[in-house]
């Protein structure tokens, strides 16, 4: 968490700075959690599709964003993380709010684990967090819940404080 600390410190004093924010925490999550891959996407306007605003894959060190997801294919998946604010999958393929994204997202990527997490601006979703893991399922711990529970309160309260700058 010492990168996401230094880039939310850094966030606070020059609020251009989200996408480093959005960078640190990614890494960090995959440092702690042990996972393949972290991502922050953007719920729209209306709250019927994700759009990816940093995905970090530590396999090979890359960043990347802008892919979207809708409701309108992915209607389980966001039925499961509107009602629950939260997925814990460890065997994504088979997850019912998750296998929806088996034979074009999970296969292709080799995504065997998902654990997700709503950002809340107070009580209105408006991001969601990811983990993923590759190759292999992972089991993911209490400890690697609570982990991205205080990561996706951490960015729920940057949202807050960007909304209240302007």
């Amino acid at each position: 968490m010492d990168r996401a600390r230094a880039a939310l410190t850094a966030f606070r004093a020059n609020p251009d700075t989200l996408d480093d924010l959005y960078r640190a925490i990614c890494q960090d999550i995959v440092e702690h959690v042990g996972s393949s891959r972290a991502s922050i996407w953007l719920f729209n306007g209306v709250k019927d599709a994700i759009t990816s605003q940093c995905l970090f894959d530590s396999r090979d060190g890359t960043f990347s964003s802008g892919v979207t997801l809708s409701e309108d294919d992915f209607p389980q998946y966001f039925d499961a993380i509107k009602r629950d604010l939260k997925i814990v999958a460890p065997d994504a393929e088979h997850h019912p709010a998750t296998s929806c994204f088996d034979e074009i997202y999970f296969t292709p990527l080799d995504i065997r684990s998902l654990l997700d997490f709503v950002i809340l601006e107070g009580t209105s979703p408006v991001a969601v967090l990811c983990c993923e893991h590759c190759g292999v399922i992972k089991d993911w711990t209490e400890a690697d819940v609570k982990y991205l529970h205080q990561m996706s309160a951490v960015l729920g309260m940057t949202f807050k404080v960007r909304a209240k700058a302007g």
